[in-house]
């Protein structure tokens, strides 16, 4: 293995992909955009018990630090702190779901769930052989497919927020 690779971490992000979509698709009124965020956090469910299965959960979020990164490391903390206040009865607007959305899933903050999920797995998967290679390989490819989900749910929660601002302005 690369040193100082821990996969069994991945289970951390994977668990905080999971609460913090299925969280965010009980916001979302809409039932298409909603259905297609509640199936990118159950699948991250599955890639949790995945992970877990093959590696094992980590000794705690705390061993994980190195391995994400300070930036990634907070990310991953900060989506399950978005993700308990979703969950606690808070209200949020289309504006508000579509900024989560674009700021867990964007590029440049490399610290991003989905990201790190398909670079690290593809790394795992050169790491490993037979069947955990290719659970890897495709756990990699489900979340670029992820990735452009959340992209189009949030362009199209945008659409939606100007469209009623225009609609009733204030």
């Amino acid at each position: 293995m690369i040193e100082g690779f821990k996969p069994e971490c991945l289970a951390i992000l994977e668990e905080a992909a999971c609460k913090f979509y299925t969280a965010l698709a009980r916001k979302v009124k809409d039932p298409r955009l909603s259905k297609a965020l509640e199936v990118v956090g159950l699948e991250s469910k599955n890639h949790y018990e995945i992970i877990v299965a093959f590696f094992g959960k980590p000794a705690g979020a705390e061993d994980c630090r190195r391995f994400f990164g300070e930036e990634g490391f907070r990310m991953v903390e900060e989506m399950l702190q978005v993700a308990e206040r979703l969950s606690s009865g808070v209200e949020v607007s289309l504006e508000e779901v579509a900024s989560l959305l674009e700021r867990f899933n964007s590029v440049e903050k490399v610290a991003g769930e989905e990201i790190y999920s398909k670079l690290y797995s593809v790394l795992i998967a050169e790491e490993c052989k037979g069947l955990a290679s290719l659970l890897m390989r495709s756990i990699a490819s489900q979340e670029d497919f992820h990735y452009k989900v959340v992209e189009e749910v949030a362009r199209t929660l945008r659409r939606e927020a100007q469209a009623n601002r225009e609609r009733c302005p204030e």
